[in-house]
């Protein structure tokens, strides 16, 4: 037996019948997503964000686990399937392909199923662990029975999903073993190809019936909304939030009862006639329910809506208008786009979750790699492949992944450092051997390039000067390092260093002493980081110096109570091939050009000024300036990776790195820079990094006071000239026409 969800962002996991499945793939919903996914223009500069949307919003099964626990898709809960599932992606006609592969190895195997993916571009095959088979172990024997050479090695979560895809996209299935709760049989008579047939007809089933629609029944809610949403959606939404998705059971009816009524209470005028309609019963007599209502509506109330009942109110209302409130997308929802070779090779042996990440932090080595390159950007002003980067998580979640792949990557740098270094020593030998001497020996300027983070100001300096140009590396796998270094006194002319390195600018220092170094230099200083939230909070506590929408910021999934993640050694030849990659990058230098390139980042620039304005939001408009520069960069690097050439591989990566970095920066610091810069809290939103959209909110049309009236639920000001200034933006970038005086109409 295996499990399915109604999405992986939906529902909980259930068991998943042979009638379940077959009621799911004949889904037209699942077809007609399916069919959109292949229609999409895969040169469209937003084709991944488009296609990883519409998956979303597909059915899920869970093949490695037939049930979890706490109703909850994590891998601790999960209780094993028996299976293994097999993910082949970048497979040009996965129908020509299984039409050329011997069919009794499917049957020798105890391969199940074998279907495309929803992109229509991988293969999914799922089959029979053997006893005491691991589920590497069986994805092995699979892929080597079937010569498949590269596949998705890291696929061995037991909670990791597989999007369900329509019937005809299904090319070999055994359904008596793919949903079998007892001893599999002898599949070598049994199994046989389902390609151009149609799959065997099954039993009559019942339809599953949603959670929405049992409410309706189960009370009289049908026909009455809170603003144009149906109670019953929000109620179903509430009791998602609260873990009581599958109703009250007895012993918990009151508890659960009191809790809706507890929040439903704020949009039902606190009347107990109208819960009474709008809640469903779950079996309790009219006056327990009286009582329970009466004793939500007497306690406490707050001044606005309550952060839960905001988030189902949200929900709902995207779903009933398609234009309700809307937070900032997450970063964990963006896919990583096609990558370069070196990248790819880098994150190969790597769990999903955590390539995005290992693809941030290896932006500061590769750009100290090819530290002699220049380039304009879109301003004209010269720059270099200057990169900080941050990845946090947790304690314990293993944020160190990133030590062996950078490893690698430094390898050049390292060899010159361990030369560098020779020469330093044998300076300072010399030196100490002729302290009293007249003949000083000559300084030789040697400069090791990776020197940690742990470092004197002077010393830094020097090592820049000495570097005539090139960017040293700063690695630290312990933020805390730094954060000392700030109660020691030093961090705010590291912060200044730090500040003026990511645009290359001008830093000196001049004392009497000549015991100090005296030097006035640009700085070349590329920076990586790694600690927890809390240290990087520590860390970046001033937002007003700037420093912070200068980083790349990659926050790792969080592995509680999840099994510990596998990073797979590189072979040999995926060794060699990092590092002579790294020696390319080395050699490079020159100034480059790439006029499709800057086309890319400016319409990604110009797309979300929109975005700030449709939002009015402050903080979008200064955090998108810094991430373009970030994603410009990074396609000047990956150009380089490309062989000098404009690829569409190009143009999607440096769009990823702008959209990753504004993103997870939007998550970090939005809530708090909008305020530094305007004084406004979003206080309706609830959520980190908001990106409400105030034009969206509105009507069609809308008068003034529609606006005030919004813009003083957000918190934001109200004053004549605010609104004044919103209208005048709005209506210079041809977002509203004037109707009246007071009145407007959105285009």
């Amino acid at each position: 037996m295996i499990t399915y969800q109604l999405s992986v962002t939906q529902g909980f996991p259930l068991p998943c019948t042979e009638d379940i499945w077959n009621e799911i793939i004949d889904r037209p919903a699942v077809k007609n997503i399916c069919d959109q996914i292949a229609a999409l223009d895969p040169e469209a500069p937003d084709f991944n964000d488009r296609k990883q949307a519409l998956k979303r919003r597909l059915p899920i099964i869970i093949p490695h686990a037939r049930a979890f626990t706490n109703n909850k898709r994590v891998s601790a809960d999960a209780i094993p399937s028996g299976l293994a599932m097999l993910d082949v992606d970048h497979v040009d006609n996965p129908r020509e392909w299984f039409e050329a592969i011997d069919k009794q190895l499917l049957s020798d195997n105890k391969i199940y199923l074998v279907a495309i993916t929803a992109s229509g571009h991988g293969i999914r095959i799922i089959g029979e662990r053997l006893e005491r088979e691991s589920i590497e172990a069986a994805q092995l024997r699979m892929a080597t029975a079937l010569n498949i050479t590269e596949y998705d090695a890291v696929t061995k979560d037991l909670a990791r999903a597989s999007y369900v895809v329509p019937r005809d996209y299904i090319l070999w299935i055994y359904a008596a073993g793919l949903f079998s709760e007892e001893d599999r049989p002898d599949l070598r008579e049994i199994i046989v190809p389902l390609v151009g047939k149609e799959l065997p007809a099954l039993p009559p089933h019942q339809e599953v019936s949603s959670i929405a629609s049992e409410l309706d029944s189960d009370t009289g809610a049908a026909g009455l909304s809170y603003r144009g949403i149906p109670y019953a959606d929000i109620v179903q939404q509430l009791m998602l939030s609260i873990g009581a998705a599958d109703g009250a059971e007895q012993g918990e009816r009151n508890t659960v009862y009191f809790t809706l009524a507890n929040y439903m209470r704020y949009i039902c005028d606190f009347n107990v006639d109208l819960l009474l309609q709008v809640l469903p019963t779950f079996g309790l007599s009219e006056p327990e329910r009286r009582q329970v209502i009466a004793s939500a509506i007497g306690r406490p109330r707050k001044g606005y809506l309550p952060t839960v009942l905001q988030s189902a109110i949200a929900i709902c209302e995207r779903e009933v208008t398609g234009y309700g409130l809307r937070v900032m997308d997450k970063s964990t929802d963006l896919p990583l786009p096609e990558l370069p070779r070196l990248l790819k090779l880098v994150c190969r042996r790597l769990p999903e979750d955590y390539r995005p990440a290992m693809v941030i932090a290896s932006l500061p080595i590769l750009g100290t790699l090819a530290t002699r390159i220049r380039f304009e950007y879109l301003d004209r002003q010269e720059q270099s492949l200057s990169f900080f980067s941050c990845i946090t998580a947790p304690a314990a979640s293993g944020k160190s992944f990133i030590r062996k792949p950078l490893d690698l990557l430094l390898t050049p740098i390292n060899e010159q450092d361990a030369i560098e270094r020779e020469k330093e020593q044998a300076y300072k030998d010399k030196l100490r051997a002729s302290k009293n001497s007249k003949n000083q020996p000559e300084d030789p300027h040697a400069c090791p390039r990776n020197n940690g983070v742990a470092i004197s100001i002077a010393k830094l300096l020097q090592l820049m000067t000495y570097a005539e140009g090139k960017h040293l590396i700063g690695i630290g796998e312990e933020m805390d390092t730094l954060v000392k270094s700030e109660r020691a006194g030093v961090w705010s002319q590291k912060s200044d260093i730090y500040r003026l390195a990511f645009d290359n600018a001008e830093y000196g220092q001049a004392y009497m002493s000549d015991a100090s170094f005296n030097a006035h230099i640009k700085v070349y200083y590329n920076l990586l980081l790694t600690g927890t939230p809390n240290s990087m909070k520590r860390f970046f506590k001033d937002l007003e110096n700037g420093l912070a929408t200068r980083v790349c910021f990659a926050q790792l999934p969080d592995t509680s109570f999840t099994e510990i993640p596998v990073f797979a050694p590189y072979t040999e030849a995926e060794r060699a091939e990092i590092i002579r990659w790294a020696r390319q990058l080395d050699a490079e230098q020159g100034t480059i050009v790439c006029p499709q390139l800057s086309q890319t980042i400016a319409n990604w620039l110009e797309a979300k000024r929109q975005q700030a304005i449709d939002a009015d939001s402050h903080a979008m408009d200064t955090l998108r300036r810094r991430a373009g520069v970030i994603g410009f960069r990074a396609g000047m690097l990956c150009y380089l990776l490309e062989n000098r050439k404009f690829t569409k591989t190009v143009g999607q990566f440096a769009e990823w790195v702008a959209e990753y970095v504004f993103r997870n920066q939007m998550e970090l610091w939005g809530d708090q820079l909008e305020q530094e810069l305007t004084g406004a809290l979003d206080i309706f939103s609830g959520e980190r990094g908001s990106a409400t959209s105030l034009l969206e909110l509105l009507p069609a049309e809308f008068s003034n006071a529609d606006l005030i009236k919004l813009r003083a639920r957000k918190g934001q000001s109200v004053k004549g000239s605010a609104i004044s200034m919103v209208l005048n933006r709005w209506r210079g970038n041809g977002k509203i026409e004037k109707l009246s005086d007071t009145r407007w109409k959105k285009l």
